[in-house]
């Protein structure tokens, strides 16, 4: 007579226990993977959405940076808002992008640009939020001659309201150039794009590499 042989109590119990290990390590590395890969896409999303509306507006504001209507920062900002797909646009006045303070890439705050007067703020339909602050003097890690012609710094919120608001993950930096358009942080040094740095310098290597991968320090 055939018998038929089955597993043991004990022994389900040890293999669910197992899957369970495994699944706790894995599915956390597998959520922040996809994470990364959002990112990525929102970080090259943004660069391509702003030079193409930097390009879009050469026909009526003549040669990048050339001219009375790239430097008037009131007319600049309404000319970009304009070729964006724009819900809201508070200027200078406060509302328009996150409302908490950023975190730098290694965890320390960073700034607060929701109220800040200093700032331009718009939101778009696809729930980026953009800041733009005309006179550019701080480096961000780009060539000492695309810094000579910086004209002005964008800071990028690529999901709005969600987290984690912080540099180099959800949140990057782009500079307008006098007679080149829109240039990613970090093209010229990512030396600030590791854990241990602000993570301001990281759209350039996020946007060549195609990936989130930064060096502890």
């Amino acid at each position: 007579m055939k018998t038929n042989k089955a597993f043991t109590l004990a022994e389900v119990l040890v293999t669910l226990m197992i899957i369970g290990v495994i699944a706790a390590v894995t599915i956390p590395s597998l959520n922040q993977n996809m994470r990364n890969q959002q990112y990525v896409s929102g970080c090259l999303k943004a660069y391509s959405t702003l030079s193409q509306a930097i390009e879009r507006m050469k026909p009526e504001f003549g040669p990048i940076g050339i001219g009375s209507k790239w430097n008037n920062v009131d007319e600049f900002w309404q000319g970009l808002s304009a070729q964006l797909n724009t819900i809201e646009n508070c200027g200078k006045g406060a509302g328009c992008f996150t409302n908490a303070t950023l975190k730098n890439l290694n965890g320390t705050l960073g700034a607060n640009y929701y109220s800040m007067s200093s700032e331009y703020k718009l939101r778009t339909s696809d729930g980026f939020a953009y800041t733009y602050c005309l006179g550019y003097t701080e480096d961000k890690g780009i060539s000492t001659e695309d810094g000579k012609n910086g004209m002005g710094r964008f800071v990028v919120d690529i999901n709005g309201e969600k987290g984690p608001n912080k540099f180099g993950q959800d949140v990057f930096i782009f500079v307008l150039v006098r007679g080149k358009g829109i240039v990613p942080a970090g093209s010229a040094d990512t030396s600030d794009c590791t854990y241990s740095g602000r993570g301001y310098y990281c759209a350039a290597k996020v946007i060549k590499e195609k990936k989130i991968d930064y060096p502890k320090s």
